[in-house]
């Protein structure tokens, strides 16, 4: 077996190359590759793709996000989060993932931190004993319409030959909620003012910056127009090259929402939502204390607007809402996510409850 890693440079010409074109399965779709080429956070020599091969067939890869985490005292250290990784089914168990991840360490210098991970995966993270335990964030995820459809199938794979019978149940249910909805429409702010941005300008990044105390990532201006403009998914019907790649890299309906608050002419907050399908996601949200009723009834109007059945958010103030005020959903249910760091990273964060978490740190502002 040979492990061959990739730089910026290496991953587009790969992704570019007529090798690519004809592989069966590729380790990563041409937009997510530019997605890494563009990341502000890398350097040329970051090592952003692993991949195994095997008598010229790849077997195996992982993929690597560059990226600064920041101490309590604002120190930034450099680091690697791993996005995806794929080992052929038919050789698994014969260390490829193993070898693939030791590689990850060899080449970010032991600074690996992982989140949204599988069961199988966290077993491999437990018993490599490179990771410590950083953090478990309350999340929050609300259900305003039926759609057992969508949600049992991802849940379970024995639901999948039910999904038609879920989908007709789901439309029975939904006609008395669509009336019960119609009743509770979302209440349009009297003083604050929500315009639609497609970049975040200077202004706007001050503001940012100014309300990142404590925070895990610190993301300015020019990072978050990066995850704007090379979005990991791209709002298309399936594919040649999504068929050939394991994660997901269209769909039906996918978009990037922006919003700076005003208030008098005064900033009041930036918020960017993500829209898949029918979820609606906060990756970043920054706002005056005071605001939160009317930021709450912003996600409202959002989700009436584009008609969407499910909120997941993780921002420790709006979900403190959600859980306690009068809210048009169905059903609300408490969820976490979990982060791992290496053992070498973890030594810089002794503190670490106070550390601040935006939704979209790591790579969740791309899935």
């Amino acid at each position: 077996m040979e492990i061959k890693t990739y730089n910026s440079e290496q991953l587009n010409e790969l992704v570019h190359s007529e090798q690519f074109s004809r592989m069966p399965v590729v380790p990563i779709s041409t937009h997510r590759a530019m997605s890494h080429i563009h990341n502000p956070r890398a350097d040329k020599s970051d090592i952003l793709m692993i991949i195994a091969h095997e008598d010229d067939e790849m077997i195996g890869y992982l993929g690597v996000l560059a990226d600064n985490i920041h101490t309590l005292k604002g120190k930034a250290l450099k680091c690697g989060w791993l996005s995806c990784m794929w080992v052929n089914p038919v050789l698994r168990g014969k260390g490829i993932a193993k070898q693939l991840l030791a590689t990850a360490f060899k080449e970010w210098n032991d600074h690996i931190l992982v989140t949204e991970f599988t069961p199988e995966a966290k077993g491999l993270y437990d018993r490599s004993g490179g990771f410590n335990d950083l953090r478990i964030n309350e999340g929050l995820r609300c259900y305003l319409r039926f759609n057992l459809h969508e949600v049992l199938p991802k849940k379970n794979e024995k639901y999948k030959p039910y999904t038609s019978i879920l989908k007709l149940g789901d439309a029975f249910a939904n006609v008395p909620n669509a009336l019960r909805l119609s009743f509770i429409k979302p209440k349009i702010s009297g003083h604050i003012l929500f315009e639609e941005i497609t970049e975040i300008h200077q202004g706007l990044n001050e503001y940012i910056l100014s309300k990142q105390e404590n925070g895990f990532e610190r993301r300015s201006a020019a990072e978050l127009n990066w995850i704007l403009r090379y979005p990991w998914l791209l709002q298309s019907a399936s594919t040649e090259e999504s068929m050939r790649y394991h994660f997901s890299s269209v769909s039906e309906r996918f978009g990037n929402h922006c919003f700076k608050l005003i208030e008098n002419g005064e900033t009041k907050g930036c918020l960017h939502f993500t829209i898949r399908d029918n979820h609606l996601k906060i990756p970043y949200a920054y706002f005056e204390k005071d605001c939160l009723p009317e930021v709450v009834q912003h996600i409202y109007r959002i989700m009436h607007d584009y008609k969407l059945n499910m909120l997941t958010v993780f921002h420790t103030d709006i979900v403190k809402f959600l859980k306690t005020d009068s809210t048009p959903f169905i059903y609300k249910r408490d969820i976490k996510r979990q982060y791992i760091i290496s053992k070498v990273l973890d030594a810089n964060f002794t503190d670490r409850e106070k550390l601040i978490f935006q939704d979209g740190d790591a790579d969740c502002a791309f899935t």
